[in-house]
């Protein structure tokens, strides 16, 4: 043939060659239902006949017909005898009309793609859903569903409203609309398995899953010219793959990821029940981070007690926790349940000193902090005030410093009531050195301040000896001269 010809269906046939009811009902009762299977018989036979019920006006009829053809393709018998590949085709072709109403011309277009192994199959199958679909099903598939990529989702109520019938009327519309896409493929894969053979997706394999995420989305809506979400791809490959794979995702709920998990494996585990117990965790008030054992969390989960089956499981609940979750899995397995409330500006001064390790004075916890939150009061002073309101919390003294009270090291006193504390052991006076080198454990400070502190001291607790000793008033020292000199009063 010097240009292709199309192989038409009868009925078309009669749509747009003028064919009568008649003719095309002599055709299909004697095998003549296609057109190649017309113009061969009448190149075989000259007439139609020997065909049964073909009177004189439909011999003429079906003569025109084959002449036509013949002379505007110049068709010959050998063009006409098709091998097997191409019989596989023209089958998908006509299954595609007959059931689908998807005119030959359109088919005829991806013939090439076809024996190519690369068939559009979800740009094909998106002109199905067009014709099984009314253009209100079809409208909500589009902006109810998450399905389309490049469509905003609407409500039900507003689905109605557009439409004028109640939100219930849309609901119960909507129910039934992936059943109809299901139910189509589920035919496809039923009477037209073959079709698998001709197109190729490379899903990304993870061991026993298949994962359908963004990226695959993207590959495929590239390739075909659509734009489709992971959500949709993953309802149509989950019937493709019924033999060999199944999905525990709620098909009412949009995921990051989706999952098509080998039979061998899914029917030996709870992946539905895993899932929701995790998402639950992660999703209730969490006011402490907490870890879980991985394997210990999996086993109640396993329909079966073998090892050999958690250790190819494993993989696939890592990538749920880690990827769909976003839960961390630590080095050693372990599950890490983030906090997930707010942290309080008390919670981030604790922090602060305990990862100092140390007492800090104002300024510097009011530095750190403003360089890890928002939350920082502007003015100093409601700083303080925050500070000494925590409990966990006491204020060193009257320097401005804090520490936290379990540090049952640090002393919280001021200067005078250290050096007050340490004088009270003694029977003796101390002096200024001695004091001194016991207050720096507590306190950065010196000899002439801690003096000034002292003799500043209105409940006049302390008394001064010559050569820097110190004592306290409520003291009666046994030797009051000598070594020390003379008492004297300040």
């Amino acid at each position: 043939m010097a240009t292709p010809l199309t192989n038409f269906h009868i009925e078309e046939l009669k749509e747009f060659a003028g064919l009568s009811e008649r003719t095309k009902n002599v055709c299909i009762k004697g095998s003549l239902e296609t057109l190649y299977k017309i113009l061969l018989y009448y190149l075989k036979n000259d007439n139609f006949k020997k065909i049964r019920n073909c009177g004189d006006k439909t011999n003429l009829e079906l003569m025109a017909l084959a002449k036509k053809y013949i002379e505007e393709y110049h068709v010959s018998i050998e063009d006409l005898e098709i091998n097997d590949e191409d019989n596989t085709f023209e089958k998908f072709k006509f299954f595609c009309f007959e059931n689908f109403g998807i005119p030959s011309s359109i088919t005829e277009v991806y013939r090439k793609d076809f024996f190519e192994k690369r068939f559009p199959f979800f740009k094909y199958f998106l002109m199905i859903f067009r014709e099984i679909l009314n253009e209100r099903e079809y409208f909500i598939f589009e902006h109810n569903f998450g399905f389309s990529g490049d469509k905003s989702k609407m409500t039900l109520q507003s689905i109605g409203d557009l439409y004028q019938i109640t939100r219930e009327r849309i609901r119960q519309i909507s129910q039934m609309i992936p059943y109809k896409i299901e139910d189509t493929i589920t035919r496809f894969t039923r009477e037209q398995d073959y079709l698998k053979n001709y197109f190729q997706y490379k899903l990304s394999s993870k061991n026993d899953f298949i994962l359908i995420d963004d990226t695959v989305a993207e590959r495929i809506n590239i390739k075909e010219e659509l734009n489709l979400t992971p959500k949709f791809y993953t309802l149509v490959f989950s019937i493709l793959l019924s033999k060999t794979h199944s999905t525990f995702q709620d098909r009412e709920l949009t995921y990051r990821n989706y999952y098509l998990i080998k039979n061998e494996i899914f029917h030996g585990f709870d992946f539905k029940a895993f899932y929701e117990d995790l998402y639950s965790r992660k999703n209730k008030r969490i006011d402490q981070t907490y870890r879980l054992d991985m394997d210990q969390f999996m086993r109640p989960f396993l329909k079966e007690d073998d090892p050999a089956l958690l250790d190819r499981i494993r993989p696939v609940c890592n990538h749920l926790a880690q990827e769909e979750l976003k839960i961390e899995i630590t080095a050693d397995h372990q599950l890490e349940i983030a906090r997930n409330t707010l942290v309080k500006l008390s919670e981030y001064i604790i922090d602060i000193l305990t990862r100092n390790g140390k007492p800090m004075q104002l300024y510097d916890i009011h530095r750190e902090l403003s360089a890890i939150t928002p939350k920082t009061p502007h003015n100093i002073e409601s700083l303080r005030s925050s500070i000494l309101s925590i409990d966990e919390i006491v204020a060193i003294g009257k320097t401005s410093t804090y520490s936290l009270k379990k540090w049952k090291e640090v002393k919280t006193g001021t200067i005078k009531e250290l050096v007050q504390e340490y004088l009270s052991q003694y029977t003796e006076p101390r002096h200024i050195s001695d004091v001194t080198h016991y207050v720096v454990q507590f306190r950065d400070t010196s000899d002439k301040n801690i003096l000034s502190n002292l003799k500043l001291d209105r409940s006049n607790n302390f008394v001064f000896f010559k050569k820097g000793y110190i004592g306290l008033k409520s003291k009666k020292y046994k030797r009051l001269s000598g070594k020390y000199g003379q008492l004297k009063l300040l």
